[in-house]
């Protein structure tokens, strides 16, 4: 089987798509990839000029890009991630006509990134990290090949080594949802810090890094020198704990690293984890708050979970794992 991954152009995604493609090698497949982040400046900078000349021009080169890497790789199967450039249903309809397989993972909250309604039915196989509601939906726009294929962690990445850093007592990676910045501007601990792009326009006296994405390897450095990370899902409710029903990244991620987490108590948390014994939920703030000041103080457990946490997770949820899932519903 010939399997081609399509990469997201900007964002959060990007790595996933490489972590995908890798993991579809490492299970002997013949996998191509078709990688977009260089043209990420290019795309923000006609975000930012809203040139319509300019947009059709890049849209154009986007699209020479996917024909041309699909005429010379022949795929039977191309396999799209979130904000992957798959979104020309003229382009999806011809690509089925010529036999090709269509695959799309949506790594997105439906709530929030609503741009599946026009993507999703034009996919063969709908991939989500969410269930029973958003599939609700999906049948409702005439979607019925939707499978569930939570975020992973990639065993794969290699890290440059770093000069040793100090330790960070608390911290966060990530973006300025709404909710994070409800709670995190609840937080006034001098010895908590935040990195993420999009902060610098939230004052918070706790962003260290608030201009620019954090590469993955240096958001894996932060993670593992923090005595504590906090997990806090994007949400499209700024004032609860409410309503989540999705596993960020972010949760296998440092968990895979071995890294201690306290994240928000999610529906699809116990479908993976022991919400007691190998990641720390909490229902609310109030009990989030309490948690960082009682395992700040109890390293031992603080260990003791977190490698149960890392076990669990390289036994059942790497890139591999999930890449095997999809040939499983491919075959």
């Amino acid at each position: 089987m010939r399997i081609l991954v399509v990469g997201a152009i900007y964002g959060g995604t990007v790595p996933m798509g490489r972590a995908i493609y890798q993991a579809f090698n490492e299970i002997k497949l013949e996998a191509d990839f078709l990688d977009y982040a260089d043209l990420q400046k290019e795309l923000l900078e006609i975000r930012s000029v809203r040139d319509e000349q300019k947009s059709y021009q890049f849209y154009l080169k986007v699209r020479i890009r996917l024909l041309e890497k699909v005429s010379n790789f022949k795929p039977d199967v191309i396999f799209g991630v979130a904000q992957s450039p798959l979104n020309d249903s003229e382009i999806l309809r011809e690509f089925k006509k010529a036999g090709i397989r269509l695959c799309y993972w949506f790594m997105e909250d439906y709530r929030i990134f609503e741009y599946w309604r026009a993507i999703a039915p034009h996919f063969d196989y709908f991939f989500t990290i969410q269930k029973e509601t958003f599939w609700g939906q999906l049948n409702q726009i005439g979607c019925n090949n939707y499978y569930y294929l939570p975020a992973a962690f990639d065993s794969n990445l290699e890290c440059p080594v770093r000069e040793k850093e100090p330790e960070i007592s608390v911290s966060f990676v990530g973006a300025p949802y709404p909710n994070r910045i409800h709670f995190f501007g609840k937080l006034r601990r001098t010895d908590f810090q935040i990195y993420g792009e999009g902060w610098n326009k939230h004052p918070n006296s706790s962003v260290v890094v608030g201009d620019r994405r954090i590469t993955e390897c240096e958001a894996r450095d932060i993670y593992q020198r923090s005595v504590i990370n906090i997990n806090l899902h994007s949400s499209p409710f700024p004032h609860t704990f409410e309503g989540g029903d999705f596993l960020n990244p972010r949760t296998f991620e440092l968990a895979g690293l071995g890294a201690f987490q306290l994240t928000d108590m999610r529906k699809a948390l116990t479908l993976h984890f022991d919400p007691a014994e190998e990641v720390v939920s909490l229902n609310t703030w109030e009990d989030m708050e309490r948690a960082i000041d009682y395992f700040l103080e109890h390293e031992a457990e603080r260990e003791a979970i977190a490698e149960k946490a890392q076990e669990l997770v390289l036994r059942k949820h790497t890139y591999k794992h999930r890449a095997e899932e999809v040939l499983s519903v491919l075959s």
